[in-house]
């Protein structure tokens, strides 16, 4: 700096200030240029179209006056060190200035030729001190910035990972228990098919044996005279015996029979309603009420009539028994979509897709329920809840199979208020 031109812009009205404060200048050994605007707007247009290194301010001009003198040109120029000068009277504007930004400040008529230098090299080097810290500052935050946003999205990228990992490990959490579902059902549908073998050849072994025995006890019903009140009995019991063995044949074959279906377009109600109809008596017996909510369309199914008759005969007959001292037995049917049907009331081995249009229909009693122990068993051949009360254990059985048979769903659970609740789905 001491070799070099200083380019000096005085915004001064005074001119015999101006001429002063040149003079001393002068007298330096610091060359200078010094350029004089006797108006602030004179003096910002000159800033704009000259370079200089350090601008000598009066507060006091024609067209601004005190603390707002500073505040315009530093607006304009923030980057220009200012030295402001002021009288004695307005050495409070300039406090105040060097406070908001001015370098230095000079009491006109006490400013020497020594003074003034000095405060205008100081000026010209604490700006650039600055200058050099506010880019160091500018800097800095920039790449506390920019280290900030590498870390937040590290931080992002580990949350999506951790979630990703968590996903992952949710899903084969899903598949193995799909899985070990599948290999259930693989081994359910194995087990069915050789019951469903071994039924349907002990039925017709055993089915002609016993129609020979019923026969020969009708006869020796008709036949036989006898005043023993036991014979009589004996033989009542053996043919009440054959009937309920043929009874069990029968379901057997029932259960065999996985492929006698004949599909039709059926009205679902009308099919309930044929059901209640052949139940009439029994509701009356038990002093059973039956609510049917219907959905306000009719609803018509591609079904077997007869199997699923006999689907909705064996799940009322089953909630009748239940409720022998009387109860409330509720039919319910309605529309879903098949996404928004309940994952506890869908059987996953039901062949349904999530945009497919499902007819719901609920069969609910308020009878004994299902003991715990035998919920996840009900669709066993020969389990029966009903022991001692000539119950088989093929009828659910029975129903299973007609729903297979349909791709339909049925799923039996207890009621947490008591009772049963059956859920079946067919496709609309």
């Amino acid at each position: 700096m001491d070799n070099q031109t200083i380019r000096v812009l005085m915004i001064e009205d005074n001119n015999l200030i101006a001429v002063t404060l040149s003079d001393l200048l002068k007298q330096s050994n610091q060359p200078f240029e010094i350029e004089i605007a006797t108006t602030l707007a004179a003096g910002l247009q000159r800033l704009k179209d000259t370079l200089f290194d350090v601008v000598l301010l009066d507060l006091m001009l024609p067209d601004s006056d005190g603390f707002q003198t500073f505040l315009n040109a530093y607006t304009a120029f923030p980057q220009m060190p200012i030295i402001v000068m002021t009288g004695i009277n307005d050495e409070t504007f300039a406090i105040n200035a060097v406070r908001q930004g001015a370098q230095d400040y000079l009491v006109k008529g006490q400013v020497d030729s020594r003074l003034l230098v000095r405060s205008i090299r100081y000026a010209i080097e604490r700006k650039r001190i600055e200058d050099d810290l506010r880019r160091v500052r500018d800097e800095l935050e920039l790449r506390v910035s920019e280290r900030t946003a590498e870390l937040i999205d590290a931080n992002e990228q580990l949350t999506r990972e951790i979630e990703e990992r968590r996903k992952a490990e949710s899903d084969l959490m899903a598949a193995y228990a799909e899985v070990k579902d599948t290999q259930a059902q693989l081994v359910y549908s194995e087990k069915m098919e050789v019951v469903g073998r071994l039924a349907s050849g002990v039925a017709h072994e055993v089915k002609n044996p016993l129609a020979i025995i019923l026969q020969g006890i009708e006869y020796l019903y008709r036949t036989v005279r006898s005043d023993n009140e036991n014979v009589a009995s004996t033989l009542n019991y053996m043919s009440e015996a054959v009937v309920r063995a043929d009874s069990i044949i029968k379901g057997l074959l029932d259960f065999s029979r996985v492929s006698e279906i004949q599909f039709g377009r059926h009205n679902l109600h009308q099919l309930i309603e044929n059901s209640l109809l052949l139940m009439k008596h029994e509701f009356s017996k038990f002093h059973i009420g039956v609510v049917k909510e219907f959905w306000h369309e009719q609803l018509f199914v591609n079904v077997d009539r007869i199997k699923i008759e006999q689907v909705i005969m064996n799940l009322v007959m089953n909630s009748v028994d239940a409720m022998a001292s009387g109860g409330i037995l509720t039919l319910r049917t309605n529309v879903r979509e098949f996404s928004k049907v309940p994952p506890e009331d869908v059987d996953p081995a039901a062949d349904f897709a999530l945009k497919d249009t499902v007819v719901v229909l609920e069969i609910e009693d308020t009878g004994s329920g299902i003991p715990p122990e035998m919920i996840d068993k009900i669709f066993f051949p020969f389990v029966t809840t009903k022991q001692g009360k000539g119950g088989t254990g093929l009828g659910l059985p029975i129903v299973k199979n007609i729903m297979d048979m349909h791709n339909a769903s049925i799923v039996v659970k207890n009621r947490p208020i008591g009772g049963v609740r059956t859920v079946l789905l067919l496709k609309l």
